[in-house]
């Protein structure tokens, strides 16, 4: 929108032809997210474990928060648990990342920049994780003032909604990716006051009203997802230091996501 062409266009001449220039970026979105359900159906199918329809959750700030999908069996180990939680947001994060730095080496080195979506330069450091990634590729997006409008290609913003969309599911609350992935992990026991402790954390960070995508998100979680997840079959057996070792370095990738570069402020 702080596009001038496509702001000119829509507001002040009324015409709409103007707005399917949004559909890359609309689809990108959309595309993420399926990439993101597929991960989960494809690690079900693999260990036995039926899920339910997912449920769309639409977002104001990124397109979309992803789906809510139940499990609609037990799992039969902790193993089978994991895989399922942790192979969404995997994808999507990994995909993400990929799109974020393509973005970013098409807008340096295009010679078209006019027709590409605006946004502030305060985006870039939205998140600790997207800051250090534009400060490799892109330096110079760095330096500008945070309100000055920078032109970006599509392909970054849809990695940005994606990594945004795969942080807040990785969060060890309830029956979230992370939540299941954090119970799988970890055990059912000690999930239970991490998952405490985290939804008081969004609470208070919802409150703060730093960021309006942990507003939003919040207020879902609270409502539908803060409540753990059916056991497995087997509970006591564990999913090896490999898995525990990768859902520990998502997470961190997690919060990177959703703190603010220094200078700037909270995710969108």
């Amino acid at each position: 929108a702080l596009n001038p062409t496509f702001f000119n266009a829509v507001v002040k001449d009324n015409d709409i032809t103007a707005v399917p220039l949004c559909l890359p970026i609309f689809v990108g979105v959309l595309a993420v997210s399926a990439l993101h359900e597929a991960g989960h159906f494809v690690a079900a199918k693999r260990h036995d474990v039926k899920l339910g329809s997912p449920v769309p959750l639409p977002s104001l700030q990124v397109g979309t928060f992803g789906s809510i999908t139940p499990l609609r069996s037990f799992p039969s180990t902790r193993t089978a648990l994991f895989d399922v939680a942790i192979s969404g947001p995997g994808v999507s994060m990994l995909v993400s990342m990929i799109l974020l730095v393509s973005g970013l080496s098409l807008t340096i080195s295009s010679q078209s920049l006019a027709t590409f979506p605006v946004v502030p330069a305060a985006t870039m450091k939205s998140s600790f994780l997207i800051g250090s990634i534009v400060s490799v590729v892109a330096p110079n997006m760095m330096i500008v003032p945070l309100s000055q409008p920078i032109p970006i290609h599509p392909l970054f913003l849809v990695g940005l909604a994606g990594l945004l969309m795969s942080a807040v599911n990785l969060l060890p609350i309830g029956r979230l990716d992370g939540g299941r992935a954090c119970m799988a992990a970890w055990g059912r026991r000690p999930a239970s006051p991490i998952s405490l402790l985290s939804l008081l954390a969004l609470a208070f960070y919802s409150f703060s009203g730093v960021s309006g995508i942990i507003v939003f998100w919040g207020a879902i979680v609270s409502l539908t997802q803060r409540l753990p997840d059916i056991p497995a079959v087997d509970e006591v057996t564990g999913v090896g230091d490999l898995r525990v070792n990768s859902y520990i370095a998502l997470s961190v990738m997690a919060l990177l996501a959703l703190v603010p570069f220094p200078g700037g402020v909270g995710p969108i």
